[in-house]
């Protein structure tokens, strides 16, 4: 009776299963062990893949936070949350409390600042 090693007892799912689980050295120490079959069939020649081509990546480039507190009358941060929820079940941007009262400081900056300006 001829001796095996426990890989050599493993069909090749179970082996792809093992050899994916080493690290990268240990793969490369232990060949693939190949079972020959009696009517082992060439596989068919691999197909050559054609090359995709694809368009260079758009990179967007998000604005810069700056982390800034204030303090704020505690009904208007729970109507700002209430708000976000709502906004938020119903996927209407902008839903987080951060992007909302962001665009609620741009549009006061606008309006008001300008009459500053012009002073």
């Amino acid at each position: 009776m001829q001796r095996r090693s426990l890989i050599e007892s493993l069909s090749e799912e179970e082996r792809a299963f093992v050899e994916a689980g080493k690290p990268q050295s240990a793969r490369e120490t232990v060949p693939p062990v190949k079972r020959p079959t009696e009517n082992e069939e060439q596989p068919p020649a691999p197909k050559k893949a054609t090359p995709v081509k694809h368009s260079p990546p758009t990179t967007i480039v998000p604005p810069v936070l700056v982390s800034q507190t204030y303090r704020l009358p505690a009904e208007l941060v729970k109507e700002l949350t209430r708000a976000a929820v709502s906004r938020k079940l119903d996927r209407t941007a902008p839903w987080s409390q951060q992007d909302i009262v962001a665009e609620a400081i741009r549009e006061w900056l606008a309006k008001h600042a300008s009459k500053q300006a012009s002073l």
